[in-house]
């Protein structure tokens, strides 16, 4: 009995290794796995930034509607997000998506935009 268990265990670990070296080659030849995962981060990022984009241009239609801004605060605080919208597209127009970084310097001027439409609504200047 204990030489079957012996047998039987050497079996299937000569079926486990036989398997995993079945796949190497598979593996060898796919590609690099980073690559496939910047690339999903990169459509995770450009969804995020649209969808803070979208959220700015509509605080700042809301602060406007509710007179939270002053006219003069909503066009040029507008204007602002129309700059960034146009380098995001800049960066768009490489072809290859936006990198980490352009990533990165568009959400920090989001950022920084974002204060600046909760500073200008808070201000009680609503003129």
């Amino acid at each position: 009995m204990t030489r079957t268990k012996t047998t039987l265990t050497a079996l299937i670990a000569a079926a486990a290794m036989t398997a995993g070296l079945a796949t190497v080659p598979t593996l060898a030849s796919a590609r690099p796995q980073n690559t496939h995962m910047d690339a999903r981060v990169e459509v995770r990022a450009d969804n995020r930034i649209d969808a803070r984009i979208d959220n700015l241009r509509d605080r700042i239609r809301v602060g406007d509607r509710t007179h939270q801004l002053s006219n003069r605060e909503s066009v040029r605080l507008s204007g602002k997000l129309n700059g960034i919208v146009s380098l995001k597209r800049q960066f768009e127009r490489s072809g290859r998506g936006l990198d980490r970084q352009e990533v990165a310097l568009l959400s920090g001027k989001l950022d920084t935009l974002s204060g600046q439409i909760r500073v200008q609504a808070h201000d009680r200047n609503r003129r």
